[in-house]
């Protein structure tokens, strides 16, 4: 039961647009388990009874979880199938958003967002896994894109959600919210998914080969500064919506549902530019969009800075600023995110979990960061996110000059 689906015989037209729906319902439940409760911080820190710089904790143990499980989903897939492991991941996250539904104080909160996070880094590797092994390459392009669209729209769309959900009922709704989608997943996955790898081209697991390819990535010059470069635009939005809430909410008494449309402004300045780039790189090529993104990038990072120093209580001009971080990040996140798989071809596998873990690790260690630093203001925020882009700039610097070379490596 575990190798096949519940209904084994649809047509496959069925078959795949059963796939492709759940993929989709996966991916929105992903999206929202990461940011759809963040407007209820205020309400958290209140129900809770913590301080205002503890809260993010709720968001960086879940990016850690979904960093610990990430590098081990892909290799374990390809060992032991897709389903099965897919599976697994899927009833795991049904418990962590079951555990946080009913988690009574902060630490309890805190382990479930941690088992949350390990669960939902299964169904992020392996769901995109299974579309490569069951279409051509073009048409996997094709669903990778839609993929990526439903991903910005659900984050851009879930904080939005988040806050009328809370206005509505209360913070936990949210978390309801999220293990319905988990549910759903599971069920699907169950009844209509089928085991897309077949046992001729499953691997030997292997942790001590596994370690050794991941050690050869991350000695690549090349791959580090242009994995830097192509996660700016996600983890700093991840810092500044961490932050926001209870910047906007608790300190300039802003209220919930005004605030949610704030927030929103970035994400969807991103799906804007992530569709333009389209277009862009048609037109002008890649070098031009990809430079065109981190000079507004760029911008965005220094006028946000600037009017933490001068003005930080003038909100409209922080918004303007992190919609140039959006459009400009929306530009250069995927050409260099290719350009770092692109240096090891025969093990884009590895290297795509590699960068996907290194994203949700960097990206915590960023929100401990501002939750240390956390003063009530958008200063620190801005101090973080204007250090990180002088960091891709160093990175783009490093590279501008060198050709990156391809490194053929063979797992052992």
């Amino acid at each position: 039961m575990l190798e096949k689906p519940f209904f084994k015989n649809l047509s496959s037209t069925a078959s795949s647009f059963a796939l492709l729906t759940l993929v989709i319902i996966m991916y929105i439940a992903l999206c929202a388990e990461a940011d759809i409760y963040v407007p209820a911080f205020p309400r958290m820190i209140d129900s809770f009874g913590v301080r205002e710089n503890q809260i993010q904790l709720i968001l960086s143990i879940n990016f850690a979880g979904l960093c610990i499980a990430g590098l081990a989903a892909g290799p374990l897939s390809d060992s032991y199938g897709r389903r099965k492991i897919l599976l697994a991941g899927l009833l795991l996250f049904v418990i962590g958003s079951a555990g946080c539904v009913c988690a009574a104080d902060f630490n309890t909160m805190l382990f479930w967002r941690l088992i949350q996070g390990i669960a939902a880094s299964v169904p992020m590797v392996v769901g995109c896994a299974v579309i490569v092994d069951k279409y051509p390459p073009e048409k996997t392009s094709q669903l990778i894109g839609i993929l990526n669209s439903v991903i910005s729209a659900a984050m851009a769309g879930a904080p939005i959600a988040g806050a009328w959900i809370s206005q509505a009922f209360n913070w936990r709704a949210n978390f309801i919210v999220i293990l319905g989608l988990a549910l759903i997943s599971f069920i699907g996955t169950f009844l209509f998914i089928e085991e897309t790898l077949p046992f001729v081209k499953r691997k030997k697991f292997n942790m001590l080969s596994i370690c050794k390819d991941y050690i050869k990535i991350t000695k690549s010059l090349d791959f580090i500064c242009y994995t830097l470069i192509s996660m700016f635009p996600f983890t700093v939005i991840v810092v500044y919506i961490a932050n926001l809430s209870v910047i906007l909410i608790n300190h300039m008494g802003m209220s919930l549902e005004y605030f949610s449309y704030y927030q929103a402004t970035t994400m969807g300045t991103f799906i804007i530019f992530s569709l333009a780039s389209v277009k862009f790189i048609n037109r002008k090529g890649v070098d031009f969009t990809q430079n065109l993104g981190g000079i507004l990038a760029l911008i965005g990072s220094t006028g946000i800075f600037y009017v933490s120093q001068t003005n930080p209580s003038n909100i409209n001009f922080i918004c303007v600023f992190m919609a140039f971080i959006a459009g400009g990040g929306a530009l250069m996140v995927g050409t260099f995110g290719m350009k770092a798989l692109s240096i090891f071809p025969s093990m884009n596998g590895t290297a795509t979990a590699m960068a996907t873990a290194f994203r949700q690790l960097l990206a915590a260690g960023l929100v401990i960061l501002s939750e240390v630093l956390f003063d009530g203001t958008i200063v620190p925020v801005a101090m973080i996110i204007f250090g990180y882009a002088v960091v891709a700039s160093i990175c783009y610097s490093l590279t501008y000059c060198r050709k990156p070379r391809t490194v053929e490596v063979q797992s052992s």
